[in-house]
């Protein structure tokens, strides 16, 4: 008499699974985060930057550089690597590429971000620096933007055009509806196209986008 075991077999686990969920979550908190401060502008008006625009709310504009800065790189990284998730055959050298380029973009725009937060919040101290000293430090950073916001124009480039390639990769994968890659190009073109209130909104709402995308790749979880 002979006895035969059965074979206990289990589910397959899927390791992909809570990592597209942390992915995705990240991704949406993030892009939510830039969105706000996009339209709350803590540092007051777009693009102005002298010592008489940032002093008054010098606390707000130094938080919310930080919170800038640190949600554009979560979002860079976070985008990529939904991206290469939801394209992991077709598409997925744009995915591996345009990763890359959002990745190194986020990290570059948040240390421009950072340090200029930092700079100006040190620069309109008057305990630290008299008002004299402290304005004519801030014009000559505005003549002479270089060292300060290069890295910040440079990380912005960079994440914009990667974050393109992730789109070709989205619609070559057909992972997302077909409106999504096609809508965040024209609000790409528009961010660099409109100007004031009007940009402001175009840019939380090119944010805002990137949700869906978060969607999708929780869905492979």
């Amino acid at each position: 008499m002979s006895t035969q075991t059965a074979a206990v077999t289990s589910a397959p686990v899927r390791p992909a699974a809570p990592r597209a969920a942390i992915v995705s979550a990240f991704l949406a908190l993030g892009a939510a985060v830039v969105a706000v401060l996009v339209l709350w502008q803590p540092w007051g008006e777009r693009d102005a930057l002298g010592y008489a625009d940032l002093a008054p709310h010098r606390d707000a504009a130094w938080l919310g550089s930080l919170a800038d800065g640190l949600a554009f790189a979560v979002v860079g990284t976070a985008l990529g690597l939904a991206v290469c998730l939801l394209a992991p055959a077709r598409g997925a050298a744009w995915a591996n590429v345009g990763a890359v380029m959002t990745t190194l973009g986020g990290v570059a725009f948040c240390a421009g971000m950072v340090s200029f937060g930092s700079f100006a919040w040190y620069a309109t101290d008057t305990a630290a620096i008299p008002s004299g000293p402290g304005e004519a430090l801030m014009s000559y950073v505005e003549d002479s933007p270089g060292h300060m916001l290069g890295v910040q124009m440079v990380g912005f480039l960079l994440f914009t055009l990667g974050s393109l390639a992730l789109m070709v990769a989205l619609w070559r994968a057909r992972a997302v509806p077909r409106w999504l890659p096609v809508a965040y190009l024209v609000l790409t073109v528009g961010t660099f196209a409109l100007g004031g209130v009007v940009l402001n909104v175009v840019q939380a709402v090119q944010m805002l986008s990137l949700v869906v995308v978060a969607y999708y790749a929780m869905r492979t979880a």
